[in-house]
């Protein structure tokens, strides 16, 4: 049997895909244009003229500008064509004209077309209409050189789907050269993610209506799977028989890899890598889908790290942040795998316990997150204590929805917070302290136009004579129908309204006139400590609107003390030194509160203009019963009257504590021992008028 020369075999196949690549072009459902080396219109598709309202005739001998729309500007096409010239491609989006005006989006894929002598004879121009999101990337109908040029990675196979050519783009994206890749299947891309299933739909897709595209896994030659856009479809002859099969695909790995990225952004926290609010309440809307089906319950936490601020403030937000990290990994520690634990911001976390269906049960897991918290952290070199506080709210019994039972556990988590940490199930009552939270919010502001704040002044002994040093003024607010509300509950929320700043004022107002009262009867008036708080910082020109206030009332600057807490003064350090030493170059003198309550920065200590410090009154609590406390309050003692400040110790309430503090050489006390606070007239008559207490 005689054998066909190679060469003539060649001439043969050649010959096979020519009818192929004429369809392609005829066939194609992206519009191809072909021009000359000086970008004159040679030659235009019928889908050309479908997207563009251009037919061939119009357009022949024209260049491309005719469609242009001047939304991009000169820079645009010099950076193109400069790609076009060096790499011999360009794609990308770009806004055209068509015929009838109407301005469009075009996916545009360029490629340049070289003779032998590798002079560049033609341009090929092939796009889709985006604003139709037809990603179909059609049958090709060019010549062997703008086949191999396009970007796209395309494959022709026979109707037995063996392999007759690919392009270069197929080869740069599977790995795969011609040569090893004619004469097999697509199966040699197979990644084995796709279904037997998945392929059955496809193709018969592809035999009912000739064409299928959408996106598939299949995998390199060095084995590495990759995403990618796939189109297929059919080329009959003019009798309508299949005789080829066209595939073109791009690589949208990348693309994959940003939309999981950007899909992760979306529903975890950036910190943490919890579930963020996002995510959580999709999360909680299956799990009471799941509950109401099963008939079970479900509990939901919304924990609150107290004293975290005071990490962020004294150590920085580094510390701060690899704090809550660790924090997000004990909470995971605790709970089972059904359980999901979401970060909403700042320090607040929220707890789904899926399979914990009763109240009891809940509590006790909350007592052991309380309990893990409290253990120390280690963050560098810093060893941290924290602790929480946690709402709890029970499916369906306290809602049936993500918004009611993350709203009831917030506010039973506040509920907790007053408490001093801990956790909280809701309850009804729980609603009447908001409730309550709301009125007194709303009578507060009419509190000083309708005279109801009053002053009350607690003495400042000395610890060995009795005599009162000083005196504190404490606000006291006497509503007509709600009675005497307590300033730890009412102060909290002037300083989350802003109502503060107007307290302030009056207090400052109310002590200064006081003053002078009192001086004019003849009295002798030590200084009065007036509390400022962190709030009362945020203004910018606070000193200058105390010093206005006190000269306005003729009062002298060395009569006023002005407290702050430890926590305060420990804020914004930067901002808030500034402030004090203008308060002290006028006159005013500083004290410290509650020292030792927060995390002490005891080297900023020295740069703060202080007159006192006032241990905070836990310490003092536990003089007679916890040795630690008892150490801590004499090294504050020692440490202040080495710096040439006085010590004053809040709430002594026992003569023991009174003897321990005699012995430690604290300067001041105050505290239920000596005096309760009391109205201006009951002070006057028992101090002012020459009577103390020993």
């Amino acid at each position: 049997m005689n054998r066909q020369p190679d060469s003539l075999k060649h001439m043969q196949t050649s010959e096979d895909l020519a009818l192929p690549y004429a369809r392609i072009l005829h066939d194609s459902q992206e519009a191809i244009m072909i021009t000359d080396c000086y970008s004159k219109i040679v030659s235009v598709n019928p889908a050309f003229t479908d997207i563009t309202g251009f037919e061939e005739s119009e357009v022949i001998g024209f260049t491309p500008s005719i469609l242009k729309s001047n939304m991009q500007d000169p820079g645009f096409y010099v950076s193109m064509w400069a790609s076009i010239h060096k790499d011999g491609r360009w794609q990308g989006e770009i806004w055209n004209r068509r015929k009838d005006g109407e301005i469009f989006p075009e996916w545009l894929s360029i490629s340049s077309v070289k003779d032998e002598n590798g002079d560049v004879t033609h341009f090929v121009a092939m796009f889709s209409d985006s604003t139709k999101r037809k990603l179909t990337l059609s049958k090709l109908r060019l010549h062997a050189q703008v086949f191999s040029n396009a970007s796209e990675g395309i494959m022709i196979t026979d109707k037995q789907l063996q392999i007759l050519s690919v392009n270069r783009a197929f080869t740069t994206m599977t790995g795969y050269t011609e040569e090893e890749a004619i004469g097999h299947t697509p199966r040699l891309l197979h990644s084995g993610i796709q279904s037997k299933h998945f392929y059955i739909k496809m193709w018969e897709r592809i035999h009912t209506i000739g064409f299928w595209q959408g996106e598939i896994w299949n995998k390199r030659k060095n084995g590495e799977l990759y995403a990618e856009w796939l189109s297929i479809s059919t080329l009959r002859d003019d009798e309508g028989h299949i005789t080829n099969y066209l595939g073109m695909f791009t690589d949208i790995t990348e693309r994959k890899q940003s939309e999981e990225h950007l899909k992760h952004l979306a529903h975890y926290d950036t910190l943490t890598g919890l579930p963020n609010r996002t995510l959580l309440k999709e999360l909680v809307d299956e799990a009471t889908t799941r509950a109401a089906r099963q008939n079970h319950k479900l509990a939901v936490f919304f924990i609150d790290l107290d004293r975290f601020k005071n990490v962020n403030d004294s150590l920085g937000h580094n510390i701060g942040d690899k704090l809550l990290q660790q924090v997000a990994g004990r909470l995971s520690s605790v709970l089972s795998e059904n359980d999901i634990v979401s970060r909403l911001g700042g320090d607040e976390f929220i707890v789904i316990l899926q399979d914990r269906h009763e109240p009891e049960v809940a509590m006790s897991i909350a007592d052991q997150l309380i309990s893990h918290i409290k253990k120390p952290f280690l963050v560098g070199e810093n060893e941290l204590y924290l602790n929480a506080s946690i709402g709890i709210s029970i499916y369906p019994t306290h809602g049936s929805d993500f918004e009611t039972l993350v709203k009831h556990a917030d506010l039973a988590m506040y509920e907790a917070k007053i408490q001093n940490g801990g956790y909280q199930l809701f309850n009804s009552g729980i609603i009447n302290t908001f409730m309550r939270k709301l009125d007194l919010e709303n009578e507060l502001r009419w509190a000083i136009p309708k005279d109801q704040f009053q002053l009350y002044y607690q003495p400042q002994v000395n610890a060995k004579t009795g005599f009162m040093e000083g005196m504190e003024a404490l606000i006291r607010w006497n509503h007509p129908t709600l009675g005497q509300v307590s300033p730890g509950e009412f102060i909290p929320i002037a300083e989350d309204t802003g109502i503060i700043m107007d307290i302030g004022k009056w207090v400052l107002k109310e002590v200064c006139t006081q003053i002078n009262t009192w001086l004019s009867n003849g009295y002798t008036v030590p200084p009065i400590a007036v509390n400022l708080s962190a709030r009362q910082f945020m203004t910018p020109d606070l000193a200058s609107s105390i010093s206005e206030i006190v000269n306005s009332t003729s009062c002298k600057p060395q009569q006023i003390m002005f407290e702050i807490t430890e926590s305060s003064s420990m804020n914004d350090i930067e901002s808030v030194l500034p402030v004090l030493h203008k308060l002290k170059s006028i006159g005013f003198q500083i004290a410290i509160d509650d020292f030792g309550k927060g995390y002490s920065a005891l080297g900023y200590i020295k740069q703060f203009p202080i007159d006192i410090l006032k241990i905070d009154k836990s310490f003092v609590q536990e003089l007679t019963t916890d040795t630690k406390s008892a150490v801590i309050t004499k090294a504050i003692i020692e440490m202040a009257h080495g710096m040439d400040i006085k010590v004053i110790a809040e709430g002594v309430e026992t003569p023991e504590q009174l003897d321990y503090l005699r012995h430690m050489n604290c300067d001041i006390i105050q505290g239920y021992l000596t005096a309760r606070p009391m109205p201006s007239d009951q002070l006057e008559s028992r101090y002012l008028a020459g009577v103390h207490t020993a």
